[in-house]
């Protein structure tokens, strides 16, 4: 697939900032000072995937995704479902952004939802119902 496709598919369509890539970056760091190995594996690979998005939106270049970053990959485009449950929940319709951050995380659920007019409590409830299944 190439880079262009996936932004397409599987991204808000927001342009990729080095500043991303330094997240990811604090990430791996923290998963080696922690001495955790998959942590670590799984960050360097994020990091790399999204060095790849950075060159796409920074020169253009929109070859295939590397072979590299292929688990990264993968794992963003496997959130794509879920967050098409989160919408569908909160009354949105399921295809409204290709968005695919970490709705595990509770705040990126209320934050992301808060773009499309939907109030904290109501993200709260979609996060505890289809990631939490409570």
């Amino acid at each position: 697939m190439k880079i262009s496709e996936y932004i397409k598919e599987y991204t808000n369509g927001n342009r990729v900032k080095f500043i991303h890539i330094l997240a990811e970056c604090k990430e791996f760091i923290d998963d080696v000072l922690r001495l955790n190995k998959m942590g670590m594996c799984e960050e360097f690979e994020d990091a790399l995937h999204f060095l790849q998005l950075w060159l796409y939106w920074r020169f253009g270049l929109n070859g295939e995704i590397w072979k590299i970053t292929r688990h990264s990959v993968d794992k963003f485009i496997g959130r794509k479902s879920v967050w098409n449950k989160i919408y569908k929940f909160v009354g949105l319709p399921e295809n409204i952004s290709g968005y695919v951050g970490n709705y595990n995380k509770v705040f990126k659920v209320v934050n992301h939802l808060n773009k499309f007019g939907i109030n904290k409590e109501k993200a709260k409830e979609a996060h505890n119902k289809i990631i939490l299944g409570k």
